[in-house]
């Protein structure tokens, strides 16, 4: 009859046996995965590590966007950048034609709006995600929905504009109708300059009513101090902002 010693002496010498075995098996696949790497050959493909699922280095972006704007220096209408793809929103009774070069007119949501004119508040790196042209007489004035992480700004820019303006949407206002002759806000007593009617094209999310026309309305503080607005019917949008150097304002295609 076996001892409790004999019985150890046996599950040592067992465990010692495998754990050669497993040695063994481990010192084989490593010799055959370094002949893999040097031989570039193998039964079954080398894995390669996953990639961190953080979203892309939005700084890195930013200075690649940055580096193209420096390229388009001095570079606007006059000299627009060429894109493939259809040309400005059509107004009504107009035709598209086919590629045209990239204008204000002519931009169309994933576009890009680069602004760089000394103003933090304003300047950035925007995506275009809708644009509303207005035709009043032989003018067209576009306001372009722009987007920068959290930050939403408009674009109110046209051919006939010596300065365009860069405005931020004011929600929670209690303007309805027509509007008075002054607006009362943080930065100053606003006077109206101009107003007009337009006739009105849309493209993408540019979170206006469904109509055909609207009524606009500029406002000034100061020299460069501004208001935006527009009466759709009895609805009422403002945006509070800046005039802006159309030559501190680059546009590329998205694609």
């Amino acid at each position: 009859m076996l001892t409790v010693a004999s019985l150890l002496a046996a599950m040592t010498i067992a465990g010692a046996f495998w754990v050669g075995v497993l040695a063994a098996r481990r010192l084989r696949d490593w010799g055959e995965g370094r002949r893999a790497l040097e031989e570039g050959t193998g039964a079954t493909p080398l894995a390669i590590a996953a990639v961190s699922g953080a979203p892309p280095d939005d700084a890195q972006t930013r200075r690649v966007r940055s580096l193209i704007a420096e390229r388009l220096k001095g570079r606007r209408l006059g000299a627009p950048m060429p894109r493939t793809g259809s040309g400005p929103v059509p107004m009504d009774g107009e035709q598209n034609d086919g590629p045209a070069d990239l204008t204000v007119e002519s931009l169309r949501p994933g576009d890009v709006v680069l602004v760089d004119a000394g103003e933090p508040d304003f300047d950035g790196d925007y995506i275009v995600e809708g644009v509303v042209n207005l035709r009043e007489g032989s003018d067209t004035t576009s306001v372009v929905n722009l987007v920068d992480g959290s930050r939403r700004r408009w674009l109110v820019a046209g051919r006939s504009l010596s300065d365009w303006m860069v405005v931020e949407p004011v929600l929670g206002h209690t303007l309805s109708g027509e509007p008075p002759r002054n607006l009362r806000r943080d930065r100053g007593t606003y006077a109206l300059q101009r107003r007009g009617q337009a006739s009105v094209a849309t493209l993408g999310r540019h979170g206006r009513p469904d109509a055909s026309r609207v009524a606009t309305y500029v406002y000034e503080a100061s020299a460069r101090e501004v208001l935006w607005l527009e009466r759709w019917g009895h609805e009422v949008m403002l945006a509070e902002g800046r005039t802006i150097d159309p030559d501190a304002i680059s546009l590329l295609p998205g694609s």
